[in-house]
């Protein structure tokens, strides 16, 4: 626990080959038209009957905000790469027509948020943001704490101030934040504290961080379990609190299957918003974890010396720009209250929080699931080539793919359709029956021959769910002797395939075994429960053997 996953170690992700030795983290706009009607939708929404304005903004007094090509991509040139491809961005400029996050409360969970820096500090909730290590309401990190600059520069992210005259701006530049250093005293209790803290005034919790990216089984805890559940019934009057959660920065780049964020028992939980990372070009970032719980990306760049997103950083020399960094490559701003070097899905997850304050503007009254139906439906296929893609026989026929979730966030799309959208109401859930089929996998041999595929079917009838939001997947081969082998896809009767885990490597060649894992999909949202449901395991690497002992489903729709 406690990962900072915008802070990416080349020791740790075998990702970080980059041609600088001094830092080896990398915490690391043409006018766009007015956005006409998104139309219809599923899952109880209304044809959007308005439409957003023409961007009518007041001339920009914000110095970095050229530089914010995720906020506005016209093809800007990064450090030594390739410039930008103008158009892979958040299509915000339209929104901020209308709504730029007034009224919404946005936690920032992390390592700590400098409450006085001059881009910050007239948008943070006066005393109700909370340290845990002195119990007092100022999270800011101690000086003596040098690389201190995350939760800064992710608050940067969400809700710097606009047209101030300094720094950048925020996806969400008028929305109220208050910040929880979590991080820095990381316990179970303060865990589940800082999930609820604040409720109901707590609109949106942004999480970026999670547990180790190593490509193993992290379980979350049963106590973060139940605040999420708490956040999810009581938050916001009943409405749910809307967590936003890094979906790591285990992926390696080269095509290896290595980390995935189905591994992660608080990414892949039914109550968070699991967020992915693409670059400048639109495409998944090096780092970014694949997942069949992954619900939306959002930019988060590459690194610094490439292209990264720029934020705010503590003020002076206190966080992770010190401006030390001649000759590696890259150089960060001189005025080192920002940075141009923050990165990571901690970047991405963010973005995704800013725009759902948008929308939470445009429309106080969406629940927590209907946040999640917006912005799958708004969602813009990027990458469209990629081969990943597939569309759902559903109404909507949503788009998805297992780097992207239901594609980039579209902030333009996602405010004209959630200011007309009717909330779908009270969510059903349908459990099977524990299948225990005990059936033997078969090895790899030693030439590469891959084992035969081992499946077991399960009959779901009268679930009284016609349209999914979630599936969680309970699967358990305790007997297996290198997990990491197996390769495990869930079939729907549709012919949907979630990708659930992939044959990969184990830190340090350990594997903890299956026992009752839960994965999560959101691949099958708006099916249908009914109908034959297969599991299918296969072993992809030589020498360990073990048993598909059982599996369940449990789904979440209505």
């Amino acid at each position: 626990m406690g990962n900072n996953r915008g802070k990416i170690y080349a020791s740790e992700y075998m990702i970080c080959n980059m041609s600088h030795t001094a830092r080896i983290i990398c915490l690391c706009l043409t006018i766009v038209l007015a956005l006409t009607s998104c139309g219809g939708g599923g899952g109880g929404s209304a044809p959007n009957s308005g439409t957003i304005p023409p961007v009518q903004l007041a001339a920009i007094t914000d110095p970095l905000y050229a530089d914010q090509w995720h906020l506005k991509n016209t093809g800007q040139q990064g450090a030594i790469a390739p410039p930008g491809l103008a158009g892979e961005d958040i299509n915000v400029e339209p929104a901020w027509a209308a709504y730029k996050g007034t009224g919404v409360r946005v936690a920032v969970v992390d390592d700590g948020l400098e409450i006085g820096h001059e881009d910050l500090a007239a948008n943070i909730a006066a005393n109700l943001s909370h340290n845990y290590l002195t119990g007092g309401s100022d999270p800011t990190n101690a000086f003596s704490d040098q690389a201190s600059g995350h939760g800064t520069s992710v608050a940067g992210i969400v809700a710097s101030r606009d047209l101030n005259g300094v720094g950048g701006r925020g996806v969400a530049p008028r929305a109220n934040l208050v910040g929880y250093n979590l991080l820095q005293n990381t316990t179970a209790t303060n865990e589940a504290d800082a999930m609820t803290r604040g409720s109901p005034d707590v609109h949106i919790s942004n999480n970026s961080w999670g547990s180790p990216d190593n490509a193993d089984l992290n379980a979350s805890s049963i106590t973060w379990r139940g605040a999420i559940d708490t956040g999810l019934a009581s938050g916001r009057n009943g409405l749910g609190t809307i967590y936003t959660w890094a979906g790591g920065n285990g992926g390696n780049g080269n095509g290896v299957p290595f980390d995935n964020s189905n591994y992660d028992g608080q990414s892949n939980y039914r109550g968070v918003i699991a967020v992915a990372a693409v670059n400048d070009q639109g495409k998944q970032a090096s780092y970014s974890e694949p997942g069949a719980n992954i619900w939306i990306s959002a930019p988060g760049g590459e690194y610094c010396d490439t292209h990264t997103i720029t934020t705010t950083d503590r003020s002076g020399t206190a966080g992770d720009n010190s401006n030390n960094n001649v000759g590696t490559g890259y150089k960060d701003y001189t005025n080192t209250s920002y940075t141009k070097c923050m990165n990571g899905t901690s970047a991405a997850t963010p973005v995704a929080a800013g725009v759902i304050a948008l929308m939470l503007e445009a429309n106080p009254n969406l629940g927590w699931r209907d946040v999640r139906l917006v912005l799958a439906q708004s969602a813009r296929k990027n990458d469209a080539t990629d081969t990943g893609w597939t569309t759902g026989a559903t109404v909507p026929p949503y788009h998805f793919n297992h780097k992207y979730g239901f594609g980039v966030a579209d902030a333009a799309a996602a405010v004209a359709l959630a200011s007309g959208w009717i909330n779908v109401g009270t969510q059903s859930t349908y459990t099977t029956a524990l299948a225990a089929p005990n059936l033997p996998i078969p090895d790899t041999t030693a030439t590469g021959t891959l084992g035969a595929l081992v499946a077991d079917t399960i009959i779901v009838a009268g679930s009284g769910i016609t349209s999914i939001e979630f599936i969680e997947i309970i699967f358990s081969s305790t007997d297996h002797t290198y997990a990491g082998d197996l390769s495990i896809t869930l079939t729907s009767p549709s012919g949907a395939v979630s990708q659930l885990s992939e044959s990969h490597a184990c830190p340090n060649s350990v594997c903890t075994p299956y026992s009752g894992w839960v994965f999560g999909s959101v691949r099958h949202l708006g099916e249908a429960a009914n109908g034959n449901w297969t599991l299918t395991v296969r072993d992809g690497g030589n020498l360990d053997t073990g048993t598909f002992q059982s599996w369940q489903i449990k789904f979440y729709g209505r």
